[in-house]
């Protein structure tokens, strides 16, 4: 008797498995088809979409580089821009170091490091930059910088190097302004906010440190929603890949 009590709480136990294994994927399933049902019910157009929203398009016929246009929906109005080059927002301090590192520090770093120039490009992906921060005296310098008023951590093959640079107060406090980001489906998602301004958002595919990749930029320029309701219609923004 005990051992068939025995046997029968192992199937027990393996049925309930089994019925909790069967609810998890159904609830995926419904999860999956709920959120394209979401996005096929939304606006979209070739590049871009917005989950459960139904808007119309102006298109601006006049753009060169970039597509350009104006999505008009029930109580709120953006504008888009799409290209290489699009407005990033205000930059947080690692930005702005970034930009001014892919363009011109990275060979000042490689010489440093002995790197051949020829292979200058091939390296500058693997350079991680960390943080940018005030410099300190205690700062084991790469080299020495005296007006430099901002040091910059960074990751290459394994080893970290501070790398001495400059930014202006504003550009290191970003006084005013709130910026959050997330990763999505190999896109970074870039939320900002000026104080008393609508917010906007910046969507750029991950590994784009040569620019040669469309970016995103989505801005309000009018809505009557509650700021909150703003942000869950950014959040539901979302890339067309092809």
């Amino acid at each position: 008797m005990t051992v068939l009590k025995h046997k029968s709480m192992r199937i027990l136990k393996t049925k309930v498995n089994q019925g909790l294994l069967f609810i998890i994927i159904g609830l995926a399933i419904y999860s999956c088809k709920s959120n394209k049902s979401m996005q096929d019910s939304g606006f979209k157009n070739d590049f871009m979409g917005i989950s459960a929203l139904s808007c119309s398009e102006e298109i601006n016929p006049n753009a060169i580089d970039s597509k350009v246009g104006t999505i008009n929906c029930t109580d709120i109005t953006m504008v888009y821009d799409y290209g290489k080059f699009s407005n990033a927002g205000p930059l947080t301090p690692i930005e702005e170091f970034t930009r001014s590192f892919d363009t011109y520090h990275h060979i000042k770093f490689f010489e440093d490091r002995m790197i051949d120039p020829k292979v200058y490009k091939i390296f500058l992906d693997s350079v991680e930059i960390n943080t940018v921060r005030l410099k300190t005296q205690e700062d084991k310098l790469m080299f020495p910088c005296t007006p430099c008023n901002t040091t910059a951590e960074l990751t290459f093959m394994g080893e970290t190097y501070l790398f001495p640079t400059t930014l202006s107060e504003s550009q290191l406090n970003m006084n005013g302004y709130t910026t959050s980001f997330e990763e999505n489906d190999g896109f970074i998602y870039k939320y900002y906010q000026e104080d008393n301004q609508l917010p906007g958002l910046y969507i750029s595919p991950k590994n784009n440190r040569y620019k040669n990749k469309n970016t995103l930029s989505l801005t309000v320029t009018q809505s009557t929603l509650p700021m909150e309701r703003i942000d869950e219609v950014l959040k539901s923004v979302y890339i067309i890949q092809k």
